[in-house]
């Protein structure tokens, strides 16, 4: 036990002093009732400290809660089938392709639900066709979920299914293609849905599964004014190994239940249940809408999508526990560009932001939150190097997602930030947008609760 936290074993010993002087001093029937009286009052005493620090956390709470998610990580390989473009009446294929990922995610609802990232690598392996000299047909960052009907155990095959959003882009080069900056590339979200089976072991976790890309036909610049008809097969495949595991397993001893209940009395003693705050994770910024101004002025780049990716998400704010509520601010700088044929462009993003949101509930450690967002943006567009538009401006959104949380006597905790300001864009000197209004994505955020350790650490040194 932490020194200088009220213990039951002080009023026990003083109580037993005291019946022991009664019961040495007194005779008959008085020492009997007295003694009864000295025992009852033994019993209050350390039921009224027993409340106190041990009735916040119970065993049983708390290891219900703690087996309701864990951290899962590895990699996976994805498994493209290739399409076919047409350009007057002559079709031309494309063959499959591969790209290793690295998946962070976690399991929730106790092996029912897995929410996940992917990263690729940046390498594909892919065979170029015969009509052009360089080839990208790739899917970028995915997240996604998984739905168990069967929860994952160890030694069971559980079946899923899920469905996930993430960018894709295609984009090939004609043999003998002139521009000085390159083929268009072509952008869009798709939304595939899935379903294979995941067999567990103690530690890891082998999955097999098939994709179903619904948005599979499209058209594609092969020159400013020339478009190609693109259909894609809509197939594919992935095979993922994860390990997973509990990072919060050690809090389920009643030893440690009783730790916990301790911490909290200890930040209630000094007012430190509220408490300040800071944030760091990666972020991802996924345009939601297309740019009057590319459609007007660059037709061949209106159809790209710019999104960023792992983006430093910082934040810093105040805690407030009886209203279980969060006021701070938030900073991300995003850098997006387009090029095409004679053509680039570069967009900028930087945001500082005001936020306030409301945890909902605590479900055994999922602890979901919402509340409105006010920020300033600076937005700016170069245009074949000069800047074209630049503005400073105000803007307002949403912010929600979830914590990560089975206690509030933690020093740092996960949390999962989705930001929304809808309608965001930079007006150009022609009249048109281009948008920024992004949905970011911060799937990971490390938080820390600034002070607490120190305070723990000042009372275990006693």
């Amino acid at each position: 036990m932490l020194p200088g936290v009220p213990s039951t074993s002080c009023g026990f010993s003083g109580l037993l002093l005291l019946s022991r002087y009664i019961f040495t001093n007194q005779t008959g029937l008085m020492k009997q009732v007295i003694s009864a009286l000295a025992f009852l009052l033994l019993f209050a005493a350390t039921g009224r400290a027993q409340v106190t620090i041990d009735s916040t956390y119970t065993y049983k709470a708390i290891n219900k809660s703690l087996s309701f998610a864990q951290l899962t990580f590895g990699g996976d390989i994805l498994g493209t089938s290739g399409g076919h473009s047409t350009l007057n009446g002559v079709e031309r294929s494309f063959g499959p392709g591969f790209q290793p990922r690295i998946t962070i995610g976690g399991l929730h609802f106790w092996g029912h639900v897995d929410f996940y990232v992917s990263f690729p690598l940046g390498i594909t392996a892919q065979s170029q066709p015969k009509f052009a000299d360089k080839l990208k047909n790739i899917e970028g960052v995915e997240t996604g979920m998984k739905i168990y009907p069967v929860a994952i155990r160890p030694g069971r095959i559980s079946p899923y299914v899920g469905i996930s959003f993430q960018p894709y882009q295609l984009q090939y080069r004609m043999t003998g293609f002139e521009g000085d900056k390159g083929p268009a590339t072509y952008n869009r979200f798709i939304t595939p849905v899935q379903a294979g089976l995941t067999y567990a072991t103690k530690k890891l976790l082998f999955t097999a599964g098939v994709r179903y890309n619904w948005r599979n036909n499209f058209s594609y610049f092969e020159s400013p004014v020339q478009k190609a008809a693109i259909q894609l097969k809509p197939i594919g495949f992935s095979l993922a190994v994860l390990g997973y595991i509990d990072t919060d397993k050690g809090m389920g001893s009643a030893r440690s239940v009783r730790q916990l209940n301790i911490m909290h009395y200890i930040l209630d003693k000094h007012k430190r249940l509220d408490s300040w705050y800071w944030g760091i994770g990666p972020s991802s910024a996924l345009q939601l809408s297309k740019s009057s101004f590319l459609k007007s002025k660059y037709p061949y780049l209106a159809e790209e999508s710019f999104n960023s990716f792992l983006i430093p998400d910082l934040s810093f704010g105040r805690y407030f526990s009886k209203a279980d509520l969060n006021v701070g601010v938030s900073a991300r700088s995003m850098f997006f560009k387009a090029d095409a044929f004679d053509t680039r462009l570069r967009f900028q993003r930087h945001t500082i932001g005001l936020e306030v949101y409301k945890f909902l509930f605590n479900y055994h450690g999922f602890v979901p939150f919402v509340g409105p967002m006010l920020s300033i943006e600076y937005l700016r567009m170069d245009e074949n190097g000069t800047k074209a538009a630049e503005s400073t401006k105000p803007a307002a959104g949403i912010v929600f997602g979830w914590d990560i949380r089975v206690t509030k006597t933690g020093t740092s905790l996960l949390r999962t930030n989705l930001r929304y300001a809808p309608g965001l864009h930079l007006e150009t000197s022609d009249g048109n947008r281009v948008m920024f209004d992004h949905l970011e994505f911060n799937f990971i955020q490390y938080v820390t609760f600034i002070g607490r350790r120190k305070l723990y650490r000042q009372y275990s040194k006693k």
